[in-house]
């Protein structure tokens, strides 16, 4: 296949891919007409053509024939089935897999559809759908850097992007890629003691939101020295050096790096997941 109708299709139309469509076609990098995207949720896809005006394809095998680039964005336990159906019309010497799966390498994806296929691995996140999110992107050893770059311009418009060795793909995972829902809870239970104290639901949510939006913003202005800021802060016998004292007792770094450890090893096993489902 020399040329394909539309140049990138998406298979799986959740959360990341609809950012990605979404920001895509606001750049107008690509246009409405250049993308065809494929869920297993009838009602999903036609909520993706309502608001983007992309094609829809009919099934996985239409959509590989008909695109050149395949985004595939589903989750982890879905990728062995999605990947199969791929390989039914995929082209190793034209077609390029981007995949934004958790734990599985581009190593065991080129194993399944050929040993030359082009395949590059991101870990996006979820601010990608406000478009400030940040990915993590790695090539595998068949992908040309024309390929590359036409990728990494898809991403551009999540957010941020780092390019980085795979075999840090697991760890990043486990920081940047929930790294928001870490986040999250952090402020959850910070608006739940401001609750717990007397400040009615709104007025936390207000006053957790915007402190960590304002913090964000500062780490960025000084370049993440997050020991500066904090010390911009904690003033010798204050509130914040009390607060900071109770966070050192009960081990908070532990419970971060145990927690981080944590999503790092289930990568792991997601990965051996994926292999030993192949035999």
């Amino acid at each position: 296949m020399s040329d394909a109708k539309y140049k990138l299709g998406i298979i799986g139309c959740g959360i990341m891919g609809e950012a990605i469509i979404k920001g895509i076609v606001a750049s107008k990098f690509l246009t409405s007409s250049q993308i065809c995207a494929y869920d297993v949720r009838p009602e999903r896809l036609r909520q993706i053509k309502k608001h983007s005006g992309v094609s829809l394809a009919d099934d996985i095998s239409e959509l590989v024939f008909n695109s050149k680039y395949i985004l595939i964005a589903v989750k982890p336990q879905d990728f062995n089935g999605v990947i199969k159906a791929v390989k039914d019309n995929f082209d190793s010497n034209f077609n390029v897999i981007i995949s934004i799966a958790a734990g599985i390498s581009t190593a065991l994806i080129e194993k399944i559809l050929s040993g030359k296929a082009s395949v590059i691995r991101v870990m996006p996140n979820t601010p990608a759908l406000l478009n400030k999110g940040i990915s993590a992107v790695s090539r595998g050893k068949n992908v040309s850097y024309k390929d590359l770059n036409f990728v990494i311009k898809i991403i551009k418009n999540l957010g941020q992007y780092v390019l980085v060795d795979e075999k840090l793909q697991n760890t990043i995972t486990a920081i940047s890629g929930s790294g928001p829902a870490y986040f999250f809870l952090f402020c959850k239970y910070l608006i739940d003691s401001a609750q717990k104290r007397g400040i009615d639901k709104k007025i936390s949510e207000e006053l957790v939101v915007q402190t960590m939006i304002g913090a964000g913003e500062m780490l960025k202005k000084y370049d993440g020295d997050a020991d500066f800021l904090i010390r911009m802060v904690k003033s010798p016998g204050g509130t914040t050096e009390r607060a900071i004292a109770k966070f050192d007792e009960y081990n908070l770094n532990f419970i971060i790096n145990k927690a981080v450890e944590s999503a790092e090893i289930r990568a792991g096993e997601i990965e051996k997941e994926f292999n030993n489902a192949q035999k």
